[in-house]
This record gives C-alpha cells, structure tokens and sequence, in this order.
C-alpha cells in the first residue's frame, strides 16, 4: 500500500502549540459544515421524491450519522467500516503491524484512508442503484460520485477534529446527528403535514389549549430523558484494580474497568447486522410475502424475508412498539427480537475484547510491561493475568447484555434518537466533557495547576 499511500492528501499536524479556544473554533467549524452537508442534495435528485425510495434505511442516521438523500447519505459508514476491519485484522494479528512505531502507525492511517475512498464508492453504488433515485447511466455514476465524496470529506473533516479539534470527528458527528433529532422532536415548531407540530412538546402544549390531553405524544420525551440518566449513571460505574510501581506501597495508580467495559461496539455490530438482514433482500429486488412465481433460489430468500420480518412486526430486525405489548403475538416477536439482539451483542462484545487487546492476557501483558504489578502479590504475569480473570470475562458479558437491553429498551419505549443514538451519544459527550477538562487544565498557570492539585 505504501506506494499508494504517498499520493493521498493528508492533514498536518500542527507545528504549534494549539490554545484551547482556537481547537473549539476548529470543532464548531466542522460541525457546523457536518450539518450542511446534510441538507445539500445531489444534483438531480428530488427531495420530494426521495422519501418513497429511503424506507427501511433510517437506522444508519442513527449508527453512521447519515442524513439519507443528502450528499452524506453513507455519513461515517466507510470510514467506521474501514477502521473496525483494519483493527480487528491487526488484533487477530493476521496483519504485523505495531501501531506504537510512529511508520506503521502511518500505514495503518493511510490504508484506512485508501480502504474508507473504496468502501464509500461500493456503498454509495449500493444505495443509489437499491433506491433508485435517479436513472441513467451518466446520472447515475455522478450521483454515486457525490455522496461518496460527501463521506471522503467526512473523513478529513474528521481527521481535522482529531488533529486541530477537541476529541474525535466521527463521535462528534454521531452525537451531532442524535442530538439534532432529539431536539426536532422535542421542541421543533415546524408544521407537519397532517396536523401538530414536529416536536412533542409544542404539538402536547397545542392539544392542552384545544381541550385534549394527550400523554401518548409528550411520553417519548420524558422516556428518553429516563434513558440518558440511566446511561450517563452506568457511564460513571467502573472497578478499580490497585496497582503498585516495583511493589512501593503508595506508588502506582488504578486500572479501571467500566461498567459498560465493550462500550458500544456490540450494539452498533449488532444493529448493523440486523440492518443488513432487511436491507439484501430489498437489494435484490425480493419484497416480504411475494407470493408471484419464483425461482428456487428465490423463493429461499423470499421465505426467509418473510419470516424474519413477519410483515408488520419486522421479526427479528426491530422492537415493535410498546403500545401494541398487550398482543400476543407482539410479545413473543419482542422476545426473540430481544434474545437475538442481546445474543448478537455478547458475541461481538466477547470477539470485539479478544481482539483488540481488552482480554485479560492482553491487559496483563501491558500492566507488566510497565513495571506494575498488584500489591500484595508477587510480579508475575500469569498471576496478574489470573486476578484479571476473576473480572474481564464477567463484565464483558454483563456490560454486552445491559448495552444491548438498554438499545431495545429505549427503542420500544420509542426514545428519541434511538436506543443505539443515545448509548452513542451519551458516551461521546461523557468523554468530551472530560478531554475540555484536560484540555482547559493545559491551559492554566502551571501554578493554577499545582493549587487545583493537578500539577
């Protein structure tokens, strides 16, 4: 890949010492392009028309921070793809390379760079021919090259945030997106078509002054606070592991182990593997209950489009609604819903732990390379690795199942943004909020530093 990697644009790094409100203006600056992005459209495209063509793809808005007819319709997608290949390929060590070497750190960058450009093109490919939204040959291949450039551009717009910004682009993109559709559904007081307002709270306070009280429509709101809270306190949950420098009492530090110790990974594995069980078929033409003549082969997707969907309770893929639990039949698809998502989140959760070096060999290996050990135990990699057994293999388990619980939960309570998009979101502001506290600390009077006991 080297002599590919030389001709692809890169962001430098800066040569200069970056003051914290110059790195906000940079962070702002993105987001702020990341949201027009959103609303600029391909040429050619009608946005009256497209709403037919995109059913079944809102869920990437969510997971990929896509605006779908937009030029970012793929949003993140290639470039989260391109990363969780490359890392998972490094982790099972089926590609030497040792990201702690500035030169196969760079490798590694440029082929994520290179693999995220193929990757948008094949997508945007998909998309534009699955949903039909534009015909001709030459109409065609132009549209396909304006979104995958909208996600080419996503990629440096990320690269800038990560560089001259505060945290990652992509986290801010995704928290961007979320939050956006939070806040239209909450408080917007844009028109619908048919009635009320956009967002709840205006169309409850309208209903209120017509006479008409209606809990159903202000419930999503106070169901997605109910859900933050719960993941921000889960957020904040970890076990501390002492550890001692050289077996000195007193010198050494704490390795913590979050509660929610797989992060997100499992669920947006998981909800991405779902997606992509709806969207084939319709890739290919192949409708749910198609009763027409068929071809064998045909006929096997169809059935099996059929039952994993099961018309309108979307089977396996979604939750359903929490209005319609009193059904029989909607409590036993929300039971296999809910086993099939939290299955899928423990086998990507453990998968995800083992290959990106969280397992518990790992973790004891890194402990040992830096001189630590555990008080009141001899310095020994194996021991170190059995007292780290008592906990990774349990709590990648127990963080795998609440992460996905708390996804259907909120999906089936009808959160605002998503079971998925909050656990996202509230993860990425959680670790913003603590890079601007590095960051502004960097910035003090090293004797403010001292006196705040951080020094």
């Amino acid at each position: 890949m080297r002599p590919f990697i030389k001709h692809i644009p890169e962001v430098e790094l800066p040569k200069r010492h970056i003051a914290f409100k110059e790195k906000l203006l940079w962070t702002g600056a993105a987001l702020l392009l990341f949201f027009i992005m959103g609303v600029v459209y391909p040429w050619q495209v009608d946005e009256t028309d497209l709403a037919q063509h995109i059913q079944g793809f809102e869920v990437m808005k969510m997971i990929f921070a896509s605006s779908m007819g937009s030029i970012i319709s793929l949003g993140i997608g290639p470039i989260v793809t391109a990363s969780i290949v490359l890392q998972l390929l490094v982790g099972a060590k089926m590609i030497d390379i040792d990201l702690s070497k500035n030169e196969d750190k760079a490798l590694f960058q440029g082929t994520q760079k290179i693999l995220t450009i193929i990757i948008a093109i094949f997508e945007a490919a998909a998309l534009v021919i699955t949903t039909q939204i534009v015909s001709g040959g030459g109409l065609i291949a132009f549209t396909v090259f304006q979104i995958a450039l909208g996600s080419i551009l996503l990629m440096y717009m990320d690269e800038i945030v990560s560089k001259w910004g505060i945290g990652s682009g992509i986290g801010l993109f995704i928290a961007g997106g979320v939050s956006q559709t939070i806040i239209n559904g909450t408080i917007s007081f844009i028109p619908k078509d048919v009635g009320g307002f956009y967002g709840a709270i205006p169309t409850f306070i309208g209903g209120i002054m017509n006479g008409a009280l209606n809990l159903n429509i202000i419930f999503p709101v106070i169901a997605t606070l109910v859900v933050f809270l719960i993941v921000v306190f889960f957020e904040a949950m970890r076990l501390e592991i002492p550890l001692s420098y050289g077996g000195i009492r007193g010198v050494g530090g704490r390795y913590p182990l979050k509660f929610f110790y797989v992060s997100n990974i499992p669920v947006i594995l998981a909800a991405a593997l779902l997606m992509n069980a709806q969207m084939l078929p319709n890739m290919v033409g192949i409708a749910p209950g198609n009763t027409g003549e068929l071809s064998t082969l045909q006929y096997v997707v169809d059935r099996f489009t059929y039952y994993v969907t099961l018309g309108e309770l979307n089977g396996i893929i979604g939750p359903g609604s929490w209005q319609r639990l009193l059904d029989t039949s909607v409590l036993i698809h929300l039971l296999v819903y809910m086993l099939v998502f939290v299955g899928l989140c423990i086998l990507f959760g453990k998968f995800w732990v083992e290959t990106t070096g969280m397992g518990s060999e790992r973790v004891a290996d890194q402990i040992e390379r830096g001189g630590m050990q555990i008080p009141g135990f001899r310095r020994d990699k194996r021991i170190v690795k059995k007292v780290l057994d008592r906990y990774i293999p349990q709590i990648t388990i127990i963080s795998s199942v609440a992460v996905g619980l708390l996804a259907v939960g909120a999906d089936i309570i009808g959160a605002l943004g998503g079971g998925t998009g909050i656990l996202l979101t509230v993860g990425i502001l959680y670790r913003t909020y603590e890079q601007i506290q590095k960051e502004q600390m960097a910035d003090m009077h090293p004797a403010f530093r001292r006196f705040m006991g951080k020094g």
